[in-house]
């Protein structure tokens, strides 16, 4: 088995990229500077163009594609005045390239030579109070986290980062709820290695408060504010937690791949095993051997902004268990896919059929309610049996309103008031199939992204579990 350090070092040499991939995303993010300062002066526009992120701070890793250039305008001007003017700037330096994007204020998105470059307008800041915008801070935090790196705590970063991404917790976007890059950089700035923040992040339970620029002089003050699974004071910011977005679900993950990975080093933390997807004919096999019901819930994609999207998606699956299990069908395992055009909830039910009859429990007798129950059962054409007295309590056996699963989502979901998302809601409204057990086959087939899914969520386990 191979030692920590040689597994590290082999991954390091793979996640670091070339001088020739460095040296062309550098030009790429110089000419594009430059080219913004030409057009500021033609317009008379104040700005400062700066490279900030992974890039300008030198921690990114081989392969990703990102360039962030930050057009830093004087407070002089308004919120909307450097959104319609960052927009027109940016169009001239790209030369009319990219498309629009929406956040706060609008930004433009380009592919020049392969690199994403996202041109983003953002207010001048000396400190948080100054504030305009979210991303004000960015500049900011870009100083900070190169004013401490050297060569090896730049490696440091890349491994952690890389780690991150072979377990599936890189990305503070809620469809991940995972670590954000500049988390990872405060989090190794913090620990000064790879190696002693696995060992330390053993040890942290729910709540855990790291402050690096000590603004607080006890830790159950953050704990008070912020209440989140991991608490990174932001150094730049002390009312932010740089972990806001963390979930409970992944702050686990990683400790879980943390103790894995130290216990046995192997690559394929970093670099996991790609599974290919069932052919048909095993996932119907598959299926049956569970012995339970799947459930596959399909509806259009809304056309929303990732997170908006992944926030509804994520808001409407936990309202659709709830009216599952209101109607005592027993949820096993939910998750969420979503494509280009077609959406889909993924249910697993204990079963999808229940009995028809449901026994339900009244008051004890001879106590006040008793009248009340009875009257209401005697004359209920819901009641099947009973009236009775059983040991200490009255009991009844009643018809359900839904015995049936698909019958129960055919209906509920084509109300709004059940707690969808209101975007989701309107989609379901529009079309909706649900696909039961071997019916799944019908959608899986010409689906191959999401027979990619669909096979990990029945595997269900860490692809760093998955034999290599």
């Amino acid at each position: 088995m191979a030692s920590f350090h040689e597994v590290c070092m082999n991954v390091l040499k793979k996640v670091t990229p070339s001088p020739e991939e460095k040296a062309k995303a550098l030009a790429i993010a110089e000419r594009m500077i430059r080219r913004l300062q030409e057009e500021a002066e033609k317009l008379n526009a104040k700005i400062t163009p700066m490279l900030v992120g992974s890039l300008a701070k030198d921690t990114w890793i081989r392969g990703n594609q990102d360039i962030d250039i930050f057009m830093v305008f004087p407070q002089s001007y308004s919120f909307n005045e450097i959104g319609e003017l960052g927009l027109k700037l940016a169009r001239r330096a790209t030369g009319g390239l990219g498309e629009e994007q929406y956040a706060e204020h609008p930004y433009l998105r380009a592919n020049i030579e392969g690199f994403t470059v996202e041109f983003v307008p953002c207010f001048e800041i000396e400190d948080p109070s100054q504030m305009r915008s979210s991303v004000d801070r960015t500049p900011l935090h870009t100083r900070y986290v190169k004013e401490r790196l050297n060569e090896t705590l730049k490696g440091e970063i890349r491994l952690l980062k890389a780690f991150m991404k072979g377990i599936g917790a890189y990305g503070a976007e809620i469809r991940v709820g995972g670590f954000s890059g500049y988390l990872c950089e405060l989090l190794i700035i913090h620990y000064g290695s790879f190696g002693n923040l696995l060992n330390e992040s053993l040890k942290w339970k729910p709540g855990h408060v790291i402050d690096p620029a000590k603004h607080y002089e006890d830790h159950e003050k953050p704990r008070k504010i912020f209440q989140s699974p991991l608490i990174v004071v932001d150094p730049i910011d002390p009312k932010r937690n740089v972990a806001a977005a963390l979930t409970l679900q992944k702050f686990n993950e990683f400790r879980a791949a943390a103790k894995a990975f130290l216990e046995e080093p192997k690559e394929a933390f970093f670099f996991p095993p790609k599974v290919p997807s069932y052919p048909p004919e095993k996932l119907s096999s598959a299926l049956r051997e569970r012995g339970t019901s799947m459930l596959l819930i399909v509806f259009p994609t809304p056309r929303l902004p990732p997170d908006i999207l992944w926030g509804q998606l994520s808001r409407s699956i936990q309202a659709v268990e709830k009216v599952l299990e209101q109607h005592d069908f027993k949820v096993l395992n939910r998750d969420v896919w979503s494509g280009e055009d077609e959406t889909a909830f993924i249910i697993e039910l204990e079963s999808k059929r229940l009995p028809r009859l449901k026994k339900q429990l009244g008051p004890p007798p001879a106590t006040p309610h008793q009248s009340r129950f009875l009257k209401k059962h005697l004359t209920s054409h819901s009641t099947i049996s009973g009236p009775r007295v059983e040991k200490d309590r009255w009991v009844v056996e009643v018809g359900r309103k839904y015995d049936d699963a698909e019958a129960l989502l055919k209906d509920v979901l084509r109300k709004p008031d059940i707690g969808l998302g209101k975007h989701i809601a309107e989609k379901t409204a529009e079309k909706l199939t649900i696909y039961s057990d071997d019916e799944i086959l019908r959608f899986y087939s010409k689906n191959p992204s999401f027979q990619e899914h669909f096979t990990l969520t029945l595997l269900g386990r860490p692809k760093w579990l998955l034999p290599s």
